[in-house]
């Protein structure tokens, strides 16, 4: 085992020095989290151009009020209360007086009129927005504008517009529009956790619930183990494909055996993920210790969460290097590789389904496959009330299982595939090579 702790310790002392692990450990939560903080930094300040907007109207009856509506609007919310600059759009509605000849020209015109950036869109209201009786098939109201993706004119048009006309229904039926408002204020249902009892035996009345940390935290918990092993398992790919194009592997295997050698790596990358995951668990501890939410790092589930991180390189490291050591080049070793990945992607494409129905049959079996295991299970022990013990107790037993099977057929896949040269890998040659040794 001497010479196995030798390669680990060299490949994490030469993996931890480096300049690409400290620029990984700087930049990946940036990748990770970055869009969500610009978003939140910018929302209000992306774009405050005036928005012009046309309006025909051809019920007589819409235009006031909603010149008045963005006339509130611009005066009240376009601007920061603290800092005094303007953060949102002023809109400016201009009334244009419908054709009774050639609607379609005119409809054209105001098109055009926005293809000259003149007006940003129009819309085009009937003659019986008013009427309760119309079809529902019947359009009342047409948005017109040439960027479909900016909603909040649209949304600030149907908010207004629909409450316009409510009022004049509820006018014209004489009912009292203030009376029907206050029968119709919606009630808040407040999303609180459950009653316990202190040490002293008393009630401890529950606590509203975060429902955005609900959320984060497994995402963030699975990101950081997605991340750990794409951090790990590609630089072993390549780092023994390296080795072996430059006949480096060659000398190795005169004083080490394939085994130990493969062993040692594996070690190695295991430390160096421990490594960088440390530092951004104390890092998201003093953070979140620093804003009063270090109630929200489960530390109850470190050791499931090593366990399984630990089980998750030595699993999918083992692929890797295997499909590096029977490969000639990069663009053989890519090809070999991608479908290595699958396993690793359906957690990330299933999590919302996953953290919305934690206890459901589908995120029960997937958190039992020993493919899924690491990622699935984690993020289910992650959301209360959590999973009973034997749940991550049989993950653990396959996923351990099946590690060591994985390292067992890598193994023996790597010690011919790493003197092999010059011949492509072919699936049914490497599963011979897993069979016969």
């Amino acid at each position: 085992m001497r010479k196995t702790w030798v390669v680990a310790w060299r490949e994490y002392r030469v993996n931890i020095k480096s300049k690409a692990f400290l620029i990984v450990m700087a930049l990946m939560p940036v990748f990770m989290f970055g869009g969500i903080i610009v978003q939140m930094l910018t929302e209000d300040r992306i774009d405050t151009d005036t928005k012009h907007i046309a309006v025909l109207d051809r019920s007589r009856k819409m235009f006031v009020p909603l010149a008045e509506a963005a006339a509130a609007r611009n005066e009240n919310d376009t601007v920061d209360s603290e800092t005094g600059k303007q953060n949102r759009p002023r809109y400016e509605l201009t009334e244009v007086t419908p054709s009774a000849e050639d609607t379609d020209q005119q409809l054209l015109d105001l098109s055009r009129r926005i293809q000259k950036k003149e007006l940003f869109a129009f819309i085009d209201v009937s003659a019986n927005v008013l009427d309760g009786d119309a079809p529902e098939t019947e359009t009342v109201v047409r948005y017109h504008s040439n960027q479909p993706t900016y909603r909040d004119v649209q949304r600030w048009l149907t908010r207004n517009i629909n409450g316009r006309v409510q009022s004049v229904r509820l006018a014209e039926a004489g009912i009292d529009a203030e009376l029907v408002a206050r029968a119709m204020a919606p009630v808040t249902v407040q999303n609180l956790g459950l009653l316990t009892l202190s040490e002293t035996g008393e009630i401890v009345q529950a606590e509203e619930v975060d429902e955005l940390a609900s959320f984060m935290v497994p995402l963030t918990i699975m990101m950081l183990m997605w991340m750990a092993i794409m951090v790990t398992t590609q630089p072993l790919l390549n780092g023994i494909l390296e080795e072996k194009m430059q006949r480096i592997a060659e000398v190795l295997l005169g004083s080490i055996d394939p085994f130990k050698l493969m062993l040692g790596k594996l070690v190695g990358y295991v430390m160096v993920a421990i490594t960088l995951l440390t530092v951004y668990i104390a890092g998201a501890y003093a953070v979140a210790n620093y804003m009063d939410k270090g109630d929200l790092i489960p530390t109850h589930l470190l050791g499931w969460f090593a366990l399984f991180q630990v089980l998750a390189i030595f699993m999918y490291g083992s692929l890797f290097l295997a499909a590096g050591a029977c490969c000639n080049d990069v663009r053989e070793a890519q090809n070999l590789a991608m479908p290595l990945w699958i396993p690793l992607i359906v957690p990330m494409l299933c999590w919302f389904v996953i953290v919305e129905h934690p206890n459901s049959t589908l995120s029960t079996t997937m958190s039992l496959i020993p493919l899924f295991s690491p990622m699935i299970m984690m993020m289910r022990m992650a959301v209360p009330p959590g999973v009973p013990l034997w749940q991550p107790v049989v993950a653990t037993v396959g996923t351990l299982a099946t590690t060591l099977l994985f390292v067992w057929a890598g193994s023996r896949i790597f010690r011919v595939g790493l003197l092999l040269q010059g011949k492509p890998p072919k699936l049914g040659q490497m599963i011979r090579w897993v069979v016969r040794g």
